[in-house]
């Protein structure tokens, strides 16, 4: 239940979570107190301004000094706030509206009259759903008026959040693509990739881009063309390293004749903020939209296609009262891990004994290059009735195959087809055949439909669960459709994480980010290291189940460690911040560290514990895992597990939460220099700055 339970939560948070943020521009004061504003300003931006804990951007902007207060950082408008007009414009024409549509001399969209007073630069991710909510939202309205009228020209700019959104490069090159017809045809794409993100939302997202081009009656050629070679990729990633530079670490972020303005905005913010130009007055900060109520949506069974064309083999008996359809990919190592670990125990005790009808289907991933072939070999065997022998001998030779290019790996299959008996001649005229590659594309195609993005996954009884659950959670599964109860307790299910996820809402109700510095306590903490004595603290809130968090323990702070802990400058605090509602054994994880540090390892242990992040990530099994890792360590395991089990230190990790919390830390990592909040998983270059700049005060 438990599994199922997190699946689900997991899966609405995820739909929940939110792409944008919200900071405020920096004001030109003049004071200490108020260029101490501007450089939290400045450090709020640089966040990602959620409880995602997805991270920031990669790259930071130079962060303003301590004394004084930087100026306006519109130096190319003129004085009464209105914007220069555009020149190199290219490629004008006329929509259907009657806007006038075009590109920049640097090859940008742009919509609205080139000579209009107010710019609105906007960097957008076209697989982000709070744009996709601009779009529809408030774009509509600046295109009926302020646009239409000539006061406003949107300019589009690429920012593609790759690590969240996988897709969102891809679909900016596409739309680059079909602007190869003109303006109006990129617009046109434009406003499809948002009407219509969920079907092209998954692993192969060209396929959709050819049909939405076709259906706008695009050269389908050129358009594939240009698609498959990825022809604009580094104009895309040449937008995202602009929006770096100007700030930009959340979408969609606009900037109005240069002033900053982030998060899907309603249409009445916009609309001051254009009449304040019109005006030659500054805009206002924004506050961030509040979120909208969510409707609970309730699961229905999918309908599996299960003809002899649809399935690559199945086991049991078709009647059986519980159907079990996996989606597998036998590049993926969690795929290996189902099938070498709880696919025999399932076959065993519940395919033998009439309780399952298993069903095999393929969904080989984009991110693995030689899965499809990987597939098509199995199927072969299944040609001669030898489907679970290539099954499990092409998993359990995974990582003799896996990443060895096509032709070594065909090779690697014949070769296990002949030691299970396989007819050798008749086997490489199957897997020379494209018949194969049909059916496995059929069964990408029907996954896809189905709403399904990772392997494996699972339909029992037309009720989707992902990842490599442990046996115990099949057979709790099993028994509800045996049952009867399946629905039911999907039901309860989603009710029970809609009100926990609502719960966490209320009860963590995140004050504003601090203004300036805020007393971090120090003492009695997780962890600490460096000099008691150094000029600088800084204390990191940290979830061990974060990437991003993984990402600044590997790059970053080493780095901190030779140049400022282990010299004196530092003194570094570790605090913990788990994302309970998307990291489900973060809380774990930090007892973990904390059982260690009775044993004086606690440092060992949260190495080991982000070293290891993706063996333990999503495992039921983790404390176990976990203590493995103390054995390794040298820790005495006993007394090590014994801790793990009792929760001792449970309440002490929440607190770190609650006092995060009410510091205004929205995401992980997140950091307080010398009292001063900097938050994502920032280069080392930002953490040199603002030391820098906290020695200055």
């Amino acid at each position: 239940m438990k599994t199922l339970f997190w699946f689900i939560l997991i899966f609405l948070v995820l739909l929940l979570a939110a792409c944008g943020g919200a900071a405020a521009e920096p004001s030109a004061g003049n004071t200490p107190r108020e260029a101490n504003a501007d450089l939290q300003a400045w450090l709020n931006s640089q966040g990602d301004g959620d409880l995602s804990g997805l991270g920031a951007a990669d790259a930071a902007t130079p962060p303003p000094t301590l004394a004084p207060a930087p100026a306006t950082m519109n130096t190319a408008v003129a004085e009464d706030g209105v914007a220069p007009a555009a020149v190199g414009i290219t490629g004008l024409s006329t929509d259907a509206n009657g806007i006038t549509v075009g590109f920049t001399a640097d090859g940008r969209a742009f919509k609205g009259d080139p000579d209009a007073p107010v710019l609105i630069e906007e960097f957008s991710d076209y697989q982000c759903p709070f744009c996709a909510r601009w779009a529809s939202q408030t774009l509509p309205s600046l295109l009926a008026n302020q646009i239409a009228d000539g006061q406003v020209m949107l300019v589009y700019y690429d920012f593609p959040l790759s690590s969240i959104h996988p897709q969102a490069a891809a679909a900016a090159n596409a739309a680059r693509c079909a602007g190869e017809a003109g303006a109006v045809a990129y617009w046109q794409f434009h406003d499809q990739l948002f009407a219509r993100m969920g079907e092209w939302s998954h692993n192969n997202p060209n396929t959709t881009f050819i049909k939405f081009a076709t259906e706008l009656g695009l050269d389908e050629t050129d358009f594939t063309a240009c698609v498959n070679a990825n022809r604009y990729g580094s104009q895309v990633q040449a937008d995202v390293q602009l929006g770096q530079r100007r700030g930009v670490s959340s979408t969609p972020s606009f900037f109005l004749n240069e002033q900053a303005l982030i998060g899907a905005q309603p249409t009445e913010v916009f609309n001051q903020a254009i009449a304040a130009l019109l005006n030659g007055e500054r805009i206002a900060a924004a506050q961030p939209p509040q979120p909208e109520p969510q409707e609970i949506v309730i699961p229905t069974p999918a309908a599996i296609a299960l003809g002899a064309d649809d399935v690559a083999f199945a086991l049991g008996d078709p009647n059986a009262p519980v159907q079990i359809v996996e989606f597998t990919d036998y590049q993926c190592p969690y795929c290996q891990q189902h099938s070498s670990q709880t696919l025999p125990q399932i076959i065993s005790e519940m395919v033998e004994n009439g309780r399952v009808y298993y069903v095999f289907k393929d969904l080989p991933l984009d991110m693995h290059p030689e899965a499809r072939i990987a597939a098509k070999a199995v199927r072969c065997g299944g040609e001669q009735d030898a489907f679970m022998a290539m099954h499990d001998a092409v998993f359990n030779s995974q990582q003799q195959w896996g990443g060895q290019g096509a032709a070594k790996a065909g090779e690697i299959f014949a070769s296990l087809a002949a030691e299970s008996g396989l007819d050798g001649a008749a086997f490489a005229a199957c897997y020379a055949s494209s018949a194969q590659d049909d059916l496995v594309q059929a069964n990408v195609e029907e996954a896809i439909a189905l709403g399904v993005r990772s392997t494996p996954s699972f339909f029992f009884n037309g009720f989707l669960a992902s990842g490599a659950l442990p046996f115990d959670s099949f057979e709790q599964i099993v028994t509800w459709g045996e049952n009867g109860e399946l629905a039911a307790q999907v039901e309860a299910n989603v009710r029970a994480a809609y009100a926990a996820q609502q719960a966490q809402q209320q009860q963590q109700q995140i004050p504003p980010t601090p203004a300036g510095p805020v007393d971090v306590p120090t003492e009695d903490v997780a962890f600490a290291m460096g000099s008691p004595d150094a000029p600088v603290t800084i204390v990191e809130y940290t979830d061990y189940q974060c990437p991003f968090c993984s990402r600044h323990f590997a790059q970053t702070l080493p780095q901190l460690k030779a140049q400022y802990i282990d010299t004196g400058l530092v003194r570094y605090v570790i605090k913990d911040f788990p994302l309970t509602s998307i990291h489900p054994q973060a809380v774990l994880a930090a007892e973990a560290a904390r059982c260690a540090g009775e044993q004086n390892a606690y440092l060992e242990m949260h190495d080991a514990l982000f070293a290891n992040q993706t063996e333990w990530n999503g495992r039921q099994d983790a404390a176990a895992l976990f203590t493995n890792y103390a054995s390794q360590l040298g820790l005495e395991p006993t007394p090590f597990s014994d801790c793990l089990a009792s929760g001792r230190y449970q309440q002490a990790v929440e607190a770190d939460l609650n006092e995060g919390v009410a510091f205004g830390v929205r995401g992980t990592p997140a950091f307080f220099i010398n009292g001063y909040l900097l938050s994502g998983a920032q280069p080392l270059e930002a953490f040199v700055q603002m030391i820098t700049a906290v020695q200055n005060q």
